[in-house]
């Protein structure tokens, strides 16, 4: 399943849009979830809510931009891939500022936009993944983007996920240190914590809290290289 939103001020077009995105889907045998949006805002509540996987903007919308939506969107999210599709061609320099995946000019040209959405497809699959973990019940696959943080618990490992479940796994917790890497997107903030950098909501010199609520700690001697690390991830250099 993929999460597409798709935010125009012209219900015509996002009509088409949801065509074309069926369409490419159906080709994919892909089961598409689809938000349909009229303006920024909306758009914005939902991704914090529910975690888009790609994010079709509109750059010319009343009231809040696509460019001040993308730019709120990346107080938040960095890497959300965000494909512009606008009637004009005057953003596309902008749109870098907020590093867009594509921009796209209308009148859609759906051969034009399919390859687009294969390419992003593409870098979809490699975020999507795993590790085979061993737990009570056999191995189980872990998705790298589901996860919240890790704990360790006596001999095993508590693997917390973004959807609130918890996983027991029986890996050594400094074999689990060697697969969520900082490559990964994750850090190591506490002798017994690895927290996902994407799910960190804010955070003190001696506790961070990720966007579930979580207050997980950070040892003394973490801090500063936490903060280097998270404010790299969270604000990537070109």
């Amino acid at each position: 399943m993929v999460k597409i939103a798709i935010c125009d001020d012209e219900t015509e077009f996002l009509d088409l849009l949801s065509d074309s995105l069926d369409s490419w889907c159906r080709a994919h045998q892909l089961t598409l979830q689809l938000y349909r949006f009229t303006n920024g805002d909306e758009l914005i509540s939902a991704h914090r809510a529910y975690g888009m996987d790609l994010i079709l903007l509109d750059m010319i919308m009343p009231l809040l931009s696509g460019m001040d939506t993308a730019r709120e969107l990346r107080q938040h999210d960095p890497h959300v891939p965000i494909i512009f599709l606008t009637s004009s061609p005057e953003f596309a320099l902008e749109s870098y500022e907020v590093r867009t995946f594509w921009y796209l000019l209308k009148p859609l040209d759906e051969v034009r936009f399919h390859a687009v959405l294969d390419s992003w497809y593409e870098v979809h699959q490699a975020s999507m993944a795993h590790f085979a973990a061993r737990t009570d019940s056999g191995y189980q696959a872990i998705y790298f983007q589901d996860v919240e943080y890790l704990e360790a618990q006596n001999k095993n490992v508590l693997v917390t996920l973004k959807d609130g479940s918890v996983i027991s796994i029986k890996e050594p917790f400094h074999q689990c240190e060697t697969i969520f890497t900082v490559e990964k997107g994750f850090y190591k903030c506490h002798r017994s914590y690895i927290a996902a950098l994407s799910c960190v909501e804010k955070f003190g010199k001696t506790s961070l809290f990720t966007k579930s609520g979580a207050q997980i700690p950070i040892s003394r001697d973490n801090y500063a290289n936490f903060k280097d690390v998270y404010f790299s991830y969270m604000f990537p250099q070109e």
